[in-house]
C-alpha cells in the first residue's frame, strides 16, 4: 500500500507539482498531460531526535550541578577532607534540581507510535524556494529550486530546528525571510537563503506572540505599502502586525467564535479582501485594510446547510464531551483554496468527500456556487492556473484533478490519467498496514473544550 499525500502545492505557473508523503517530498514537472519526477528528498532524521535532545540537555544540567556541588565541597573542606554537602545547600540555576543521572526514556512496547513526517510545505512568493517543516526535530528545511538540474531540482540550503513544533509557515512579502508560527503561539523569522544555522535555542527570538496555538500565517502589503504579517490562532483571533517590527499590532479582526484554521488573500481583490474559516458554521470575508479594529466583516456566509446529510460517525464529538444521547456531531473547514482563473474559492471540510466552490466578487461578497463530490475524504488541496488538485484519503486513487475555466463549472481533467499514474508510481512510501498512516485529519482537534 502507498501512503497518501498529506501536503500538496502547485507552482504559480502550474508547471511544477510538489507532494509530501510521510517523510518524503516529490517534485513533478507537469507537461503535455504527463508528470515527470524531477526531484525528491527523504527526511532521515532519527525518529527519537527530540527525546535524545531533551535527554542530552538534562544530562548536561545534571553534570553541571554535580560539578557545582563538588566545587562547593572542596571550598568548604579547606583541609581537602571530603564532606558531603546537603542538596539544599547547593546553589543552582533556575533550572530544576536533578538528583539522579537521567536515563534515556525511549518508548517501550505498547507505547503510542512515533512518526517522522512532513508537517507543512509551501513555496516562497517568487517560487524559487521550497520550505517544509518537520515533526521530530521541529525544524524548518529550506530548499533552493534549481530547475536546470536534471537529476534533482531540490538543493538543500539549511535545516533550522526550533524549540517548539512549527504549525504554519510562509515567507515575508519580499522573500527575504522565512516566517514560522509554532504551537505555543510564537512567531519567528530567519533569513531565507543564508545557510547559517542558529545552534542555541535561546538565540531564536520570537518577533511576535499569541497566547494560544497558531494555525495560519501569511505576509502581505497594507494600504500604506508597508509589509505586515497576518496570524490566526485557536482562540478565534486574526492579528495584523507590522513586519519586521511585529511586536507592534496594527489591528485585530474580531468576529469568529471558534478557532480559525485558515485564511487567504485572493489576488483578484487587489489584496484588500481576506477570507477566513475554521470551526464556525460560517465563512467570513473582511476588508482587512480598513482603519481600526475590524469587528464587522464584509460578509458572513452560513455553511451549516451544506453539510446536512454528510456527517457521520467520523464527526461525532469525543466521548468525554458528548451529549447524553451520544449523537452530537461537529464539523470544520480545513482548507480554503483560491481559484484565481474563475475568481472563486474552493472550500474543503474535514472528512467530507466533496469540495464546495464559492464565488467571490472583487469587493469581497461571497456566495455559494456548487458542490463537487469526490470518491474519498479530502486531505488537502492546491490550485494554480487551470488546475485544482485534491489529495484524497485513498491507497489507490490518491489524487483528483479538476479543470478550472472562467464562467464554467469545474470538470474532471479528462486527459489526466497518465499524469495521475506517473505521480502515483513515483510515490515510494510503501506501508504495510493502515496503522502506519500518519494522522491526516487534525483540524477539529483545535476545537476548545469546556469541562463544565
Amino acid at each position: 500500500m502507498k501512503h497518501p499525500y498529506q501536503h500538496i502545492v502547485l507552482s504559480d505557473d502550474g508547471k511544477y507539482f510538489f507532494a509530501a508523503a510521510i517523510n518524503s517530498v516529490f517534485v513533478f514537472k507537469l507537461e503535455n498531460a504527463h508528470a515527470k519526477l524531477v526531484g525528491s528528498w527523504t527526511d532521515e532524521v532519527d525518529p527519537y531526535y527530540s527525546i535524545r535532545k531533551h535527554h542530552k540537555e538534562l544530562l548536561e544540567e545534571y553534570e553541571r550541578q554535580q560539578k557545582e556541588k563538588e566545587e562547593l565541597g572542596n571550598e568548604i573542606n579547606e583541609n581537602n577532607k571530603r564532606e558531603t554537602i546537603p542538596d539544599e545547600q547547593v546553589p543552582t540555576s533556575k533550572k530544576q534540581k536533578i538528583n539522579k543521572k537521567p536515563k534515556l526514556p525511549l518508548p517501550g512496547p505498547g507505547a503510542p507510535p512515533t512518526y517522522t513526517y512532513i508537517r507543512d510545505m509551501c513555496l516562497s512568493r517568487d517560487n524559487k524556494n521550497l520550505i517544509v517543516t518537520t515533526d521530530n526535530d521541529k525544524a524548518v528545511v529550506v530548499f533552493k529550486l534549481d530547475l536546470s538540474n536534471s537529476s534533482n531540482v531540490l538543493k538543500l540550503v539549511k535545516r533550522q530546528p526550533f524549540p517548539k513544533r512549527p504549525s504554519a509557515v510562509c515567507t515575508s512579502y519580499d522573500d527575504s525571510s522565512v516566517i514560522i508560527a509554532d504551537k505555543f503561539g510564537d512567531v519567528y523569522a530567519i533569513p531565507l537563503n543564508e545557510p547559517t544555522i542558529i545552534e542555541n535555542d535561546k538565540d531564536l527570538i520570537p518577533i511576535l506572540g499569541h497566547v494560544s496555538m497558531l494555525t495560519c500565517v501569511q505576509s502581505a502589503i497594507d494600504e500604506n505599502g508597508k509589509q505586515v504579517v497576518l496570524t490566526a490562532d485557536r482562540d478565534e483571533h486574526i492579528r495584523v502586525s507590522y513586519y519586521p517590527k511585529s511586536f507592534v499590532v496594527k489591528k485585530w479582526l474580531f468576529g469568529h467564535r471558534e478557532f480559525v484554521s485558515c485564511f487567504l488573500i485572493p489576488q483578484w481583490c487587489d489584496g484588500k479582501v481576506l477570507v477566513s474559516a475554521g470551526g464556525d458554521s460560517f465563512i467570513k470575508t473582511w476588508n482587512w485594510q480598513a482603519e481600526g479594529e475590524l469587528k464587522e466583516s464584509i460578509s458572513t456566509v452560513d455553511i451549516s446547510h451544506l453539510v446536512e446529510g454528510k456527517l457521520n460517525e467520523k464527526h461525532l464529538t469525543p466521548e468525554k464531551f458528548q451529549n447524553e444521547a451520544g449523537d452530537q456531531l461537529e464539523y470544520c473547514i480545513s482548507h480554503l483554496v483560491s481559484l484565481a482563473k474563475s475568481k472563486q474559492i474552493a472550500v474543503v471540510f474535514e472528512r467530507i468527500p466533496s469540495v464546495f466552490v464559492f464565488d467571490l466578487t472583487n469587493s469581497g461578497e461571497l456566495s455559494f456556487n456548487k458542490e463537487y463530490q469526490v470518491s474519498n475524504d479530502i486531505i488537502t488541496a492546491t490550485a494554480s492556473q487551470d488546475k485544482l488538485i485534491l489529495s484524497l484519503d485513498s491507497m489507490d486513487k490518491c489524487l483528483q484533478i479538476f479543470k478550472i475555466e472562467e464562467g464554467k463549472d469545474l470538470e474532471t481533467l479528462s486527459d489526466a490519467q497518465d499524469m495521475l499514474k506517473e505521480i502515483n508510481a513515483a510515490n515510494d512510501t510503501v506501508i504495510g498496514d493502515i496503522d502506519e498512516i500518519i494522522p491526516l485529519f487534525n483540524t477539529n482537534y483545535l476545537r476548545k473544550r469546556r469541562e463544565y
